[in-house]
């Protein structure tokens, strides 16, 4: 009799143990998965407002040499970014995985320039210029 309880009870535990299991993968995934979309989209928010960083650097670069200046930005992006440019400053719109969005800014020293750039998910390359005899400095997009 020994025997068959001793058997009973390793079938119980099992049986305890395979619910426990269950259960806790059930509540698991779905929050593991919440974790990663979570930090997938601060990822993505940091990685543009690096990016928009750069594009700031290189502008206040070229005003600050004056006309005739040139530079030229390697930038690495996650998702497809439009980046508004302003007087004082650029931005950018961030869309997260739950639908919502949030509106980077970064300021530049420059009055002179505007517009808009259509960066593309991976490599872009960005030439900030300002001609001589121009007022405005120029920021293009290189096509490769």
């Amino acid at each position: 009799m020994f025997k068959e309880n001793k058997g009973q009870i390793s079938v119980e535990y099992l049986f305890i143990f395979a619910i426990s299991l269950i259960i806790l993968t059930v509540f698991t995934i779905p929050l593991a998965n919440l974790a990663i979309e979570k930090t997938t989209d601060v990822s993505n928010a940091l990685n543009v407002k690096s990016q928009l960083y750069k594009i700031a650097s290189g502008i206040n670069q070229v005003y600050s040499e004056g006309q005739g200046a040139k530079q030229s930005i390697n930038l690495e992006l996650d998702e497809n970014v439009n980046v508004n440019i302003y007087r004082n400053h650029l931005s950018a719109n961030v869309k997260f995985n739950d639908k919502s969005s949030k509106l980077i800014k970064v300021n530049h020293d420059c009055d002179d320039v505007s517009g808009v750039l259509q960066l593309n998910k991976g490599k872009n390359t960005i030439i900030i210029q300002w001609p001589e005899n121009m007022e405005n400095i120029i920021i293009s997009k290189k096509i490769n």
